[in-house]
């Protein structure tokens, strides 16, 4: 039993934590996956838009550029095989002679546009046209042409960024001819290429932003998870620690409701034996004593049983407006020759009003509690009521050892008081007070005990 906690605490930390991790290998399953079919889209849509064109299509219409026909068109198919970042810087730093040398020697250029003339050549009114359209999906593709590496061919990379020249290099020595996703340097990239007549067009997206948010999600996530987890755990441990007292409450409880029924048991079987053998032969005291000890057993039997009834909700309560002065009094009654014989002195003090009680079950508390008092005053008793409150004060012996610890206990079942008395009337007591809803509470006050029902 005492290794409970631990074993509960273990384990609900390690469910918390293992939810939160599952959650967690979910959210990572379902964002890249997101990730990488948002990028792939992009990079589908960006290579069918390029509209690259055969070998012998695109020499078709470099030779019509020698007519000067759609020329506009043609600029605008080729440029396409440079990223917009490119793009940008050469007609940015007004470089677009570069680029139109770029594009006369490719006009040039025998070895990839077989079949046109030298005489081609384009001017600065060619880039007049130029648009780009980017509302295509959730990312936006760029994409570079990738030569392959032929004496006196053309060097591109002068017009590349730094970021592109790094994915330059990389294509060069790997094939993309499937969707890959790839850190280049301190870049993390999703690359394709489709292979061209004349070399190979890549499109890429660049996703570092969102894997590195990612990462800082898992980070924040594992760091809660483990947190939660412990908490779990602790929470785990104080179930468990309640647990183990509920349990020994438990064992507590049996082992003195067997202590105390055996107790009377004993004494009835000490008579009937003596009565058996000739041993005594006052019947009549004798018959005084043993009805007395079942009157105990019952009495002992009906408070388990109705706490039994309490606990697992079927002591019903039927409320009605109750008067507590005339209330109080009837619960008096029965108690009054016990009090005339240990010349106990009942002061009251009763307020009209009334309450909205069961007047069975509130009778049977209020009994307990007056019996308890009558009990243990050394001879004075004072009851008083108001709109708030009841109160049922005693005096107590001078040699009676109340602590504060034993007030903590007095509503516990079967507890062993400071004479050494045990029984369940208190917790009785207290058990059909707050099925009422209200608040029931012992101090010491004055030179006595005080138990308080507060009702409002």
């Amino acid at each position: 039993m005492k290794r409970t906690k631990i074993k509960i605490m273990v384990l609900v930390g390690a469910v918390v934590m293992t939810i939160l991790l599952l959650f967690l290998l979910i959210f990572n399953l379902v964002m890249r996956s997101q990730i990488e079919r948002e990028s792939e889209t992009a990079i589908e849509q960006q290579l069918q838009d390029s509209g690259y064109l055969s070998e012998s299509e695109m020499t078709g219409i470099l030779s019509a550029l020698v007519t000067g026909e759609n020329i506009d068109e043609v600029v605008d198919l080729l440029l396409k095989s440079l990223s917009q970042d490119s793009l940008s810087i050469v007609l940015e730093e007004g470089s677009s002679g570069d680029l139109l040398s770029l594009l006369n020697s490719l006009l040039s250029d025998s070895d990839y546009f077989p079949g046109v003339g030298s005489s081609s050549k384009w001017t600065d009114s060619s880039f007049s046209s130029l648009t780009t359209s980017d509302e295509r999906s959730l990312y936006t593709a760029e994409t570079l042409l990738i030569l392959p590496d032929k004496k006196g061919s053309l060097n591109l990379e002068r017009f590349l960024t730094e970021k592109e020249k790094q994915i330059y290099d990389w294509c060069k020595e790997h094939t993309v001819n499937e969707l890959k996703r790839e850190k280049i340097l301190d870049k993390v990239y999703y690359i394709q290429g489709t292979e061209l007549d004349y070399g190979t067009a890549v499109a890429y997206v660049d996703v570092t932003g969102e894997y590195e948010m990612i990462r800082r999600v898992n980070v924040i996530f594992l760091i809660a998870a483990i947190v939660i987890g412990l908490l779990g755990g602790l929470a785990g441990y104080l179930m468990g620690r309640k647990l183990e007292q509920t349990q020994l409450v438990q064992k507590q409880f049996f082992e003195n409701t067997s202590h105390e029924l055996k107790t009377p048991l004993t004494a009835i079987r000490g008579y009937a034996e003596g009565i058996e053998t000739g041993v005594i032969t006052d019947y009549q005291k004798t018959g005084r004593v043993i009805n007395a000890q079942v009157e105990q057993m019952n009495t002992m039997v009906e408070g388990i049983l109705s706490i039994a009834k309490i606990e697992s909700g079927a002591l019903p309560i039927k409320k009605e407006e109750v008067s507590v002065a005339d209330f109080i009094q009837d619960c008096l009654m029965p108690l009054e020759g016990v009090v005339r014989n240990r010349g106990l002195a009942v002061e009251l003090q009763l307020g009209a009003g009334t309450v909205s009680a069961d007047p069975d079950q509130l009778e049977h508390a209020v009994t307990n509690l007056l019996t308890n008092a009558i009990k243990y005053s050394a001879g004075r008793i004072r009851i008083t009521s108001s709109a708030e409150e009841l109160m049922i004060w005693n005096d107590l012996p001078k040699d009676f050892p109340l602590s504060e610890k034993d007030l903590a206990h007095l509503f516990d079942r079967f507890y062993t008081g400071p004479n050494g008395n045990t029984g369940i009337g208190l917790a009785l007591a207290k058990e059909i007070i707050e099925l009422h809803g209200w608040k029931v509470s012992a101090e010491l006050l004055g030179e006595g005990l005080a138990f308080r029902i507060r009702w409002a």
